[in-house]
Order: structure tokens, then C-alpha cells, then sequence
């Protein structure tokens, strides 16, 4: 398979309820860490606010046939005891977390439901040399589940295009982030950002050039809103599919948490998990 065409399978929709019964949805995708001398621990990455306050969760994981998917088949799994697994990043201001998957896809397996799907990995952070080859304003690709919209019949999320509105070189406001130009809807939280580029790209110099590339760049939290009276207010984007006021305008602008951000919570999962 096609790069492209492997790349809708790293996302799993996230289905969260609270001890009183409220209900959201985010995005998750999945993200394999190297545990030395132990094998690979599999793990869906997210935002803090997509798990907050969350005691149970659906994931949903596409079934194999093989070494493909077996479109039409999939797994919806509940997690109880959800609270528990969670990893949050230790600096409070960023929005990531993560919660492994590992027992969950051996369950599958058990079943006789074996799960597809493609993990990101380190490998897949750009190098600092890499970042520096970036230019200001880089195509991006962003998957997830926009307003909780996704192809049910086939598991399969939303792709979206844009572009980095904020160098990525540069910590947007001296925090580990960047902006996106790019739709930002209820759901879209804890969606993947990466460049995905095959063929032909352009260079920092302005020349060509031939051949493929692939940066997890980070994954979006939030964006600017403003309010009927026009006043900018900073949200993280909605995780609820309720309805609500027609007052709070999305810019279409995202911030997104820097990749590079996954490499702190390696320890930690490591430390809690084996």
C-alpha cells in the first residue's frame, strides 16, 4: 500500500463519558515506543482535554485480512477503568497525553479479530537538521474526525489540507507549538499533523526536490475563536458534539502541539506500564 493509502489507518476515533454521563469525541492516533530489551509498546496519542474527566472510552480499530484491511469490518472496544491508563505530559500547559494500547490489540487477536493499523514513531519526528530544511510555509496533511464525521461503514477518518501558518522552526510564542491554516472543528482534537509529500517537494533554497518525504510535525489542541462582539479568545477545540452557540467563530486557524513534545512521555509510560 501507498503511503496515502496507509496513512487514514493511524487514526482511531475516541469515544470518552464521564462518571455523569456526558459524552465526547477526539481523535487518537497510534504511536509505537522501543522499550529496550521489552519490544514495542503501542500507544494512541491524544490531547489532555479529549481524556479529562473520563472514567470509559470507545476505540475503534480497523479488523486485517492479512496484511491489508478488511474494509467493512472493525473493532469498537470499550475501556473501563479509562482514568487509570492515562499519561499527561508533566508541564501542565501541554496538551498531550497518551494511553496504551497494547493489551487491547492482543485481546483483539485472541478474538480472532485481528486489528489494522500504522504507528508513527520517533523515526518519524523531524531532526532538528530536518526541521531547518523546512521552509515558512509547508503543505500539511491533518486526520481525524471533524464534528465527530468519519466513514462508519469502512472505519475510516477525514483528510484535510493546509498549511503551516507559523515557521515551524520557530516555537509560535516561545511555546513548543506552531499554527496551522487548516478547518478546525469539534472532534479534531488530538488529530496528527504531518508533511506527507510524494514526487516532489519544494526546497528551503526555492529549487525541486525528486522524491518523498514524511514529518509527523505534532498534533492540533486548539485555535483562536472570536465572539459576536469581535472580541479573540483562545479555545481548545471542542470535543462535544452538542450543538452550541452560533456566537463562538472558528478562524480556521489550529495550534498544534510540537512532536518532538511525544519524546517526554516515553519514560514515563515505560516506568508506569513494564
Amino acid at each position: 500500500m501507498s503511503m496515502f493509502d496507509q496513512l487514514p489507518h493511524t487514526t482511531s476515533r475516541i469515544e470518552t463519558f464521564t462518571p455523569a454521563g456526558e459524552q465526547s469525541i477526539g481523535t487518537g492516533f497510534f504511536f509505537n515506543f522501543e522499550v529496550a530489551g521489552k519490544g514495542t509498546m503501542t500507544t494512541l496519542i491524544t490531547n489532555k482535554h479529549v481524556v479529562h474527566g473520563a472514567n470509559r472510552a470507545r476505540i475503534y480499530i480497523s479488523r486485517a485480512d492479512g496484511d491489508q484491511p478488511f474494509f467493512g469490518q472493525f473493532n469498537s472496544w470499550d475501556i473501563e477503568g479509562f482514568d487509570q491508563m492515562i499519561v499527561g505530559h508533566p508541564d501542565p500547559s501541554v496538551d498531550l497525553a497518551a494511553f496504551p494500547v497494547g493489551a487491547i490489540l492482543n485481546e483483539m487477536e485472541k478474538a480472532a479479530t485481528p486489528a489494522y493499523y500504522r504507528g508513527f514513531s520517533l523515526a518519524n519526528i523531524p531532526t532538528e537538521s530536518e526541521i531547518n530544511s523546512l521552509t515558512a510555509i509547508e503543505n500539511i496533511l491533518m486526520i481525524g474526525y471533524p464534528t465527530g464525521i468519519w466513514d462508519q461503514s469502512n472505519n475510516l477518518p477525514v483528510v484535510r489540507r493546509g498549511i503551516t501558518a507559523t515557521p515551524f522552526a520557530r516555537d509560535y510564542n516561545g511555546r513548543p507549538e506552531f499554527m496551522i491554516d487548516c478547518a478546525c472543528f469539534p472532534g479534531s482534537s488530538g488529530s496528527p499533523v504531518m508533511i506527507a509529500d510524494n514526487g516532489s517537494y519544494a526546497m528551503k533554497d526555492g529549487g525541486i526536490a525528486i522524491g518523498s518525504r514524511f514529518h509527523l510535525l505534532g498534533l492540533l489542541w486548539g485555535g483562536p475563536q472570536y465572539n459576536a462582539e469581535g472580541e479573540i479568545v483562545v479555545k481548545p477545540v471542542p470535543t462535544s458534539t452538542v450543538p452550541v452557540s452560533v456566537s463562538k467563530i472558528p478562524t480556521n486557524l489550529g495550534y498544534c502541539v510540537k512532536s518532538r513534545m511525544i519524546r517526554d512521555l516515553a519514560p514515563i509510560l515505560e516506568a508506569r506500564f513494564h
